[in-house]
């Protein structure tokens, strides 16, 4: 009973640490010192940005651009607006996404002593997601850079000139960042490049992503960081997501660079909860002191890091950074190893260690990550949520009792693991020592195939090692403990942060296996059961049943309120070329939504709509007249296929798939070279504040087919159609709502 006691006493200490490692610091006022980033000055801006929702092209983003134009002015920034045209394109899964509207960067310049030497670009995208005000995603980021150029000035002429640059045009699909880039002159004086983003309303802003051959930047920002938050896993994990930012633009283009973003809170992402009232004014803190410091010896150096490999690195609890070259990782595994032979070696003096529990020890790391994530996914399962960001709102809405639960069930996992193994004449001292070499076999193969991530199994092996050498790999008692404990603590902490981040970042709970079977390793003998036969499964069991039951209350009571709204998109479409019409909800509809469309209708079913992306909960409706949009295709005399879509007036945004049965050729968008979908694969065009419209042409190889679906919205309800009733106050409506849809299909041969 001891070593239970033990061992949940060490994991009520680890979630102390834990909590201080993630929390976010007391904002400054706004009569803090001029040389520090002060949140209260920062938080005025937002104030003045984010009261309504911005997205590019309307009138409330022209407003942003003002507020920015004036403070860029007063700042001395000498700002300018540069607008252009801006269209990318990305292919996944074989089909292109082309986004494009017209966007207004502002650009302003603090001149440095030294005008030849490459500058520093502060970025930063103004434009919000529609329906939502915005003010994580991106207006934090804006005024935390207004803020940090204000104390770089306070500080005095920086050597070096430093470029902000306000994008816009981000969310549709980095349309401001590409046209800065690619078109703007001063881009070519970049040198490196300092990007804010935000991924919900809270948390403490992680530096998660850099530039290639990372080696120089991270050192810089191992010196400069004043609170650090980031690791060269989430750099690793970021390269395999389908994520992007701006920065991604400026990687692209091989500029050195870092990347910062706060994710907790996620429930206000991309939401219209994301207002003044909901952002942690600590997180803003926290970016900017994190920001500062670094782009204050960016400003002053006489050079700017160099291109050198990338770093193994990690921050320490937000106190310090550890990094060393990529090789150095296989001192480290040299260390852990010779700690745990230490261990084994003091355990078989002592006559408790056995082959056949070593060969146990080796089952075990098996044993215990199919349990960890069985108990994770049923878990996850259990609250009845659906997977994807939309889909898990009901859990970002109740995040503190949805990692409860998890870390309650991962917690049995690992108790039920040791029980299983823990047999009447199996002891501790050999199966614990035999996952921990098999431990060390996968960290070798870790560090030979990815070796920036291979720390995560490094660190935790030299910690369970450390305490396997201090305890002869827990078959001694005594004062040794003591030591161990306290680094059993700190381990399990550090680790805790990985699964907090990981659990908001990624819903994908078999994800989360791997760090309770890294816990483990300095856990598992506390967790060695001294009770026989059936009662050695009464901890973990229950604790798995305290998850799982958490799960269940989740999943049988509501989450939405006032604070926690319940999403809903109602939408009127029409489709003018076959006479019909539908009140519809692009999302899964809730309860307000499913009285709504059943008031005097019953649903027909998802429908496929043109145009709409993806099936839509809908009922037959009036048809009432609508502008349309004017989608034309003609043939040129020397063959080639030109095809123009123009919005009507007003249109929030217009969106387009075409797919052609044959090989086209010499492919342009708006006069520019562009890679069109192969025969078979669909395209897809997405466009706003763009009142031209766009146009594609081509050249097709052959004869064949072109078929087109357009979904142009429009703001507001069609007039004469009765609208939807107001929604409660723990309803909200979410992106395009309320607006009319006008979809049509065509299909032309070529």
């Amino acid at each position: 009973m001891a070593r239970l006691t033990a061992f949940f006493a060490c994991l009520a200490a680890a979630f102390g640490l834990f909590y201080f490692a993630t929390a976010t610091p007391p904002p400054l006022p706004a009569t803090a010192p001029a040389t520090e980033f002060s949140a209260g000055r920062a938080m005025a801006d937002v104030a003045a940005m984010a009261a309504v929702p911005h997205p590019v092209g309307s009138a409330a983003d022209a407003l942003v651009r003002d507020h920015l134009i004036a403070r860029m002015t007063a700042l001395g920034l000498s700002p300018h607006v540069r607008r252009e045209e801006s269209h990318r394109a990305e292919t996944v899964a074989d089909e292109v996404y082309i986004a494009g509207a017209d966007i207004e960067n502002v650009i302003g310049v603090l001149l440095g002593r030294d005008r030849a030497l490459p500058a520093l670009v502060l970025m930063a995208h103004r434009d919000s997601v529609p329906g939502s005000p915005g003010a994580a995603d991106d207006i934090a980021g804006v005024a935390c850079l207004l803020e940090i150029v204000r104390a770089i000035e306070a500080a005095g002429a920086p050597r070096r000139d430093i470029i902000v640059v306000i994008t816009d045009g981000e969310e549709p699909g980095l349309l401001g960042a590409n046209a800065f880039f690619a078109d703007d002159p001063s881009a070519a004086r970049a040198g490196f490049v300092l990007n804010l983003e935000a991924r919900g309303g809270g948390g403490r802003a992680a530096m998660f992503e850099t530039g290639a051959d990372n080696g120089g930047a991270i050192d810089l920002f191992a010196r400069t960081a004043r609170r650090p938050a980031s690791t060269s896993l989430s750099v690793f994990v970021y390269k395999l997501l389908p994520n992007d930012t701006d920065f991604t633009i400026a990687k692209a283009r091989g500029l050195p660079g870092l990347n910062y973003a706060f994710i907790g809170r996620q429930f206000d992402y991309h939401s219209p909860s994301s207002t003044i009232a909901a952002l942690d004014e600590g997180s803003v803190q926290h970016m900017g002191d994190e920001v500062l410091g670094t782009a204050m010896a960016l400003a002053f150096a006489p050079a700017l890091p160099v291109h050198a490999p990338d770093k193994v690195y990690a921050d320490v609890f937000g106190v310090t950074v550890i990094a060393y070259p990529a090789w150095g990782g296989w001192i480290a595994l040299a260390i852990a190893g010779g700690l745990i032979a230490i261990g084994a070696w003091r355990a078989g003096r002592a006559g408790e260690l056995r082959g056949i529990d070593l060969a146990k020890g080796m089952a075990a790391t098996v044993l215990l990550m199919v349990m960890a994530a069985g108990a994770l996914v049923a878990t996850r399962h259990l609250t009845g949520a659906g997977f994807g960001f939309v889909a898990q709102r009901p859990l970002l809405a109740r995040f503190a009792l949805f990692e409860a639960a998890m870390a309650t069930s991962a917690i049995g996992a690992i108790l039920l693991s040791v029980a299983m193994v823990a047999g009447a004449r199996t002891r501790c001292a050999g199966v614990w020592s035999g996952l921990l070499l098999t431990s060390c076999v996968l960290g070798v193969a870790l560090q030979a195939t990815a070796p920036t991530i291979a720390f995560m199994v490094t660190w935790p092996l030299i910690a369970a090692g450390l305490v396997s050498a201090l305890t002869g790999a827990g078959a001694r008692g005594g004062l040794a403990w003591a030591p161990g404990a306290l680094v059993i603590v700190t381990i399990t902490a550090w680790l805790g942060v990985f699964l907090h981040l990981l659990m908001q970042g990624l819903d994908v709970p078999a994800a989360l296996a791997p760090i309770v079977w890294l816990a483990a390793l300095s856990l598992w003998p506390l967790a060695w059961p001294k009770a026989r036969g059936a009662r050695r499964f009464l901890p973990g069991l229950v604790l798995l049943l305290i998850g799982l039951g958490l799960a269940l209350v989740m999943r049988l009571n509501s989450p939405w309120t006032p604070r926690h709204p319940d999403a809903a998109e109602p939408l009127y479409v029409v489709a003018p070329q076959t006479g019909r019409a539908w009140r519809a909800d692009q999302l899964t509809p809730g309860a307000w939504s499913r009285a709504w469309l059943t008031a005097d209708a019953t649903p027909s079913g998802p429908l496929m709509l043109p145009g709409l992306g993806r099936p839509v909960t809908a009922v037959p409706a009036p048809v009432i007249a609508t502008s349309a949009p004017a989608v034309t295709v003609e043939r040129g005399a020397d063959g080639v296929i030109t095809l123009h879509a123009v919005p009507a007036a007003d249109t929030l945004t217009l969106r387009l798939d075409l797919d052609c049965d044959t090989v086209l050729s010499d492919t342009h968008v708006n006069g520019k070279p562009i890679v069109l979908a192969a025969p078979g694969r669909r395209t897809h065009l997405r466009w706003q504040a763009a009142p031209e419209g766009f146009t594609v042409s081509f050249k097709p190889v052959g004869p064949g087919r072109l078929s087109l679906r357009w979904a142009q919205y429009l703001p507001g309800w069609p007039r004469g159609a009765r609208p939807p009733p107001p929604m409660p106050p723990d309803v909200m409506a979410w992106d395009l709502a309320g607006s009319t849809v006008v979809v049509g299909s065509e299909r032309v041969k070529i």
